[in-house]
């Protein structure tokens, strides 16, 4: 009875992991649902900005007060001198408007190339949208838009963007942005990343549930077949738990790759990426509750072996019950009277003789 609440334990774990793998699969898979939970989300808002500090730069006045009062002394220096500082102040004053009209530029610079602020990586989907209240606000919140299949269409995040160019109003290319073929590499290999770690996360999802359903079964398996339960058990949980690490080092490794890599190259261009660290978070507590599971079910083998062991020694292993018992001490009381029959047996006939 005791054994059988402890099964609890695994079951619960089992359970716990199971919901948040399944979670992590189907986060972002339609719009709004489980959105901060995401693998990688790449900044678009200011996607183009390199056109855009081009324009600024050279409608920028330059300076034409340097040097103007050298060699003028007495009052025609102190007026001239005079002169040129207010003649500086409201030179700085049209550079911070043409910064601020620049920035207000930037705010909408997506829209008007005709692609979305933000697109959103996730395991089944690739969403797409703008930020709320706008680009440039200090932890902005997502308005989704809309949702691709990536398991089925293609994790190309590039593709996407090139599109959306192609088909806005001034008909730009990635190349026309400054895109390069090592920013391209980065998205070629968050693609493969991706798909790898789909495929794994899909295995995880069908292990865990297999897990947690060997775990229920073992409650009816155990007091009739201890040993294969057990081992059944330790097995389907061990594979499950390398499944669930071998998912959480691939979401974790590349995606800081890429989103490294993606951050390096593209500053020039607009573009950044930030890794989901809750999402990561999510893997990694799945891989924590599934060590529980297995450590609970090894431990009870290993605990089931070492009885075997003792009885097949010559130590009997304690009665878990109280029937087994009287029937241990059944048989030895039979064995001890034929004995002593026997014993009588031999002391008649040796006083015969």
């Amino acid at each position: 009875m005791k054994q059988q609440l402890s099964i609890g334990i695994p079951i619960v774990a089992s359970l716990a992991a199971f919901v948040l793998v399944l979670l992590a699969l189907l986060a972002g898979s339609r719009p709004g649902f489980m959105e901060d939970f995401d693998i990688v989300t790449f900044n678009t808002s200011a996607l183009g900005k390199n056109l855009l500090s081009t324009a600024t730069d050279d409608n920028k006045p330059t300076s034409t007060t340097d040097g103007l009062c050298d060699g003028l002394g007495g009052a025609f220096g102190r007026l001239c001198s005079s002169a040129t500082a207010e003649a500086e102040t409201i030179e700085s004053e049209i550079v911070s408007a043409i910064d601020d009209i620049g920035n207000a530029i930037a705010d909408k610079l997506a829209d008007t190339l005709g692609i979305h602020e933000f697109y959103s990586l996730h395991v089944l989907a690739i969403c797409e949208g703008s930020f709320t209240p706008n680009a440039t606000a200090p932890s902005p919140g997502r308005n989704v838009t809309n949702c691709t299949m990536g398991l089925s269409d293609g994790y190309n995040v590039s593709a996407i963007f090139d599109h959306q160019l192609q088909i806005g109003p001034f008909k730009l290319t990635l190349a026309d942005l400054g895109f390069t073929d090592d920013i391209q590499s980065a998205f070629d290999t968050l693609n493969q990343v991706t798909k790898a770690f789909a495929i794994i996360l899909i295995i995880s999802v069908a292990l865990t549930g297999l897990a947690l359903v060997a775990s229920l079964a073992s409650l009816f398996l155990i007091p009739r077949k201890e040993r294969a339960a057990l081992l059944s058990n330790v097995v389907i949980s061990l594979v499950a738990l390398l499944m669930l690490i071998a998912s959480a080092l691939v979401v974790t490794i590349g995606s800081c790759i890429v989103v490294s890599k993606v951050n390096d190259l593209g500053d020039d261009v607009g573009l950044s990426a930030t890794a989901g660290y809750r999402y990561t978070i999510f893997t990694w507590v799945a891989v924590g509750l599934m060590i529980v599971a297995f450590a609970y079910w090894l431990r009870q083998f290993l605990a089931f072996r070492r009885g075997s062991r003792s009885g097949a020694n010559g130590h009997r292993k304690p009665a878990r019950d109280s029937e087994e018992s009287s029937h241990y001490y059944g048989e030895t009381r039979e064995k001890r009277n034929k004995s002593s029959v026997m014993g009588r047996n031999l002391f008649t006939r040796a006083r015969r003789t």
